[in-house]
């Protein structure tokens, strides 16, 4: 089995335990209806006209008995076998196709026709239909077909089980069904359109797009400042030198890097996912938002980190570049969030980022006390936050009673208070819509950097 970007194969944090494998009976050849009818009909055919001697009926059996021995005559001694195998690129983006290669091999000297039928996870769309389709393998020879369907939403979806049965010597013989278990497929989300022109706060590493407040060779002007031993001849501003007649120079600011932390808030569920194509439920639209983000900044240069603030508490180390951006999508897939979690701590998460100096970006539907409790306690720390809410506009609370729309009012005006006190201290709250709609809260948090 060839592999493919180690970036696309990474190893999740959520361990099931292993289950033994059932053993499957071998593969045998077997009689099928057509030569149970055949016989059956030739030694009716033959008893009758020995009983009642009628030659009529042994020239009505001849040809089928002829027949049959022909077509038995090449009788297939070892079944095909068919195994999975994964394909260099086992990952795929939303909206495009998730295959995997089935190879079936024939070695028999004589020609089989294979039926496949294949299953599929409800979020892959199957080209096939229900995946029944059928190939001719010819003698001593080998045929690679692909299970392959459009994947409607990101995540690890499992293509199979895969069911196989020949069929040879004209449809009298076919073999046992051979079952499949089918493999993985991840389909990576694909992120929202996102674009900032904006810098970053705490710009302290060696080189990126960010302006620091540290002086160095770039092109973002500080100041026009007299000349000083040791400043470059080619920074000298001549009109300004020719005007005063003392001799100045430009004095620039370095452009340097920054980390950036996105936490994803994945304690609750609401919403009903659509898939690429329909709505998105709070965890589609955090897992996109989030995976435009980290593209963006990783392609550019500056180290992006994750960490999942929910049940799980997954984390995802800080890098940069396009292989750590193609390392968080396939992060991002793997989001789950469980039916029945464990509260998370926002003391622990806290703790984590503790020693970095980083833009902490919040992506959260601001439904729980924890988040809140999260976001309050970074804010009070004097770290730039930007809170992201990714909460749907479309959802609301299932109408259970005459009360209901007055009481998600009242929920929403509560929500809304919740807001406009998260930026009393000092928290950026916007709602997510794609690009560059964080530009102007990132020009806020620049701004109260600088100061």
């Amino acid at each position: 089995m060839t592999l493919g970007d180690p970036a696309l194969s990474l190893r999740t944090d959520n361990a099931r335990p292993v289950r033994r494998a059932e053993t499957e009976p071998p593969v045998t050849w077997r009689r099928t209806m057509a030569l149970t009818r055949a016989v059956g009909l030739i030694a009716v055919c033959l008893l009758v006209a020995v009983a009642f001697g009628r030659v009529d009926l042994v020239l009505i059996a001849a040809p089928f008995a002829i027949g049959t021995a022909m077509l038995l005559q090449q009788r297939p001694v070892r079944p095909p076998e068919a195994r999975m195998t994964a394909l260099d690129d086992a990952s795929c983006a939303e909206g495009a196709t998730a295959a995997a290669s089935l190879v079936v091999a024939n070695p028999e000297p004589v020609a089989v026709t294979t039926l496949v039928t294949a299953a599929a996870d409800p979020w892959i769309d199957l080209h096939t239909g229900k995946g029944d389709f059928a190939e001719r393998i010819g003698p001593a020879s080998a045929r690679d077909m692909l299970v392959a369907g459009r994947a409607r939403r990101w995540g690890g979806h499992h293509l199979g089980p895969v069911h196989v049965r020949s069929i040879a010597c004209g449809g009298l013989l076919e073999t046992t069904v051979q079952r499949l278990p089918g493999t993985t497929v991840w389909v990576l989300p694909v992120p929202d359109w996102f674009e900032s022109a904006e810098s970053l706060p705490f710009a302290d590493g060696v080189t990126g797009v960010h302006r620091s407040r540290r002086g160095g060779d770039s092109g973002e002007l500080a100041e026009v400042r007299l000349y000083q031993p040791g400043d470059r001849l080619r920074r000298i501003d001549w009109r300004t030198s020719m005007r005063t007649q003392d001799l100045y120079v430009n004095a620039t600011l370095s452009e340097r890097d920054t980390d950036v932390t996105l936490i994803l808030d994945l304690q609750v569920e609401a919403g009903v996912s659509g898939g690429v194509d329909g709505a998105a439920s709070i965890a589609d639209l955090t897992v996109r938002a989030a995976g435009a983000v980290a593209s963006h900044y990783a392609l550019q240069g500056d180290r992006v980190a994750c960490i999942e603030f929910g049940a799980r508490g997954r984390r995802m180390r800080a890098g940069a570049g396009r292989r750590h951006a193609a390392a968080t999508l396939r992060w991002l897939a793997s989001v789950e969030i469980p039916p029945d979690p464990i509260p998370p701590s926002p003391e622990m998460v806290r703790r984590q980022i503790a020693g970095q100096r980083s833009l902490n970006v919040v992506f959260t539907p601001l439904l729980t006390d924890r988040a809140l409790q999260l976001i309050a306690a970074l804010a009070r720390a004097g770290r730039p936050v930007l809170c992201v809410d990714t909460l749907p506009p479309h959802v609301s609370p299932p109408q259970r009673t005459f009360w209901t729309p007055h009481a998600e009012r009242l929920w929403r005006l509560d929500r809304d208070n919740t807001v406009m006190e998260l930026r009393d201290l000092g928290v950026a709250v916007e709602p997510w819509q794609g690009s560059a709609s964080l530009d102007n809260v990132l020009a806020e948090l620049n701004r109260r950097r600088y100061r």
